[in-house]
């Protein structure tokens, strides 16, 4: 435990976290969501002698794929996304990005995840969870031994993504939320895609989804 670190920066236009995953030994690193400004997430990596693997990506929305090309292009490396979320990256309409804000953004993966999903990175296993709502193909990169999640925007501080967009679905969103993340132990450390780090007993006790749950159950 405690072998990889990690580089938050909160970039874009919508304020979105960029999680920068190393190993302490090796310097290996991933990417989680490089929403913009390839250039300052190259700097904090150079500057940190970090040697790239992968990106990886909890879902398709513009604003978490803006830098992903402009990585790809300076260390040739793969891009890994649910299978469900794959067309989104070659669509700006889909991902959001030509109504939001006029540009689309285009990119692709090398790598189409599943459920369950094992990825061997930065000598440690990284658990992929699906939990669709916020878009079809939302899903988590789970560290067990690190007791780290990377939720994307399934998941933030008290609250939760928006069900609004292509793809989007509250019911689904509701129940990933309850069965995939409060299942996960207490001291489970969530890294969301926007505001601030949180753990997943802080929202068993106080998101908004745990309470509704508790209070009217769950549609299966």
């Amino acid at each position: 435990m405690n072998n990889i670190g990690i580089y938050v920066m909160t970039l874009g236009p919508v304020q979105t976290n960029v999680y920068i995953a190393y190993n302490k030994k090796s310097l290996e690193c991933l990417i989680v969501d490089p929403s913009a400004q390839g250039d300052a997430i190259i700097n904090v990596i150079e500057e940190n002698k970090l040697k790239p693997m992968a990106i990886l990506l909890t879902h398709g929305h513009f604003d978490h794929i803006m830098a992903v090309n402009d990585l790809v292009k300076r260390y040739n490396i793969k891009v890994y996304i649910s299978k469900h979320d794959d067309e989104m990256l070659s669509d700006s309409h889909k991902s959001g990005g030509r109504s939001f804000i006029g540009n689309g953004y285009i990119t692709k993966a090398d790598v189409l995840l599943d459920d369950g999903d094992i990825l061997n990175l930065l000598g440690t296993d990284i658990k992929f969870i699906s939990t669709p709502g916020h878009t079809k193909g939302s899903g988590c990169y789970y560290i067990e031994d690190e007791k780290l999640l990377f939720s994307g925007d399934t998941v933030f501080r008290e609250d939760c993504g928006r069900t609004d967009l292509y793809g989007g679905d509250n019911p689904s969103i509701i129940k990933s939320i309850y069965e995939k993340v409060l299942t996960l132990p207490e001291d489970v450390n969530i890294l969301p895609g926007h505001m601030e780090m949180t753990t997943v007993g802080h929202e068993k006790k106080y998101n908004p989804v745990a309470i509704y749950v508790q209070e009217h159950g769950i549609n299966r």
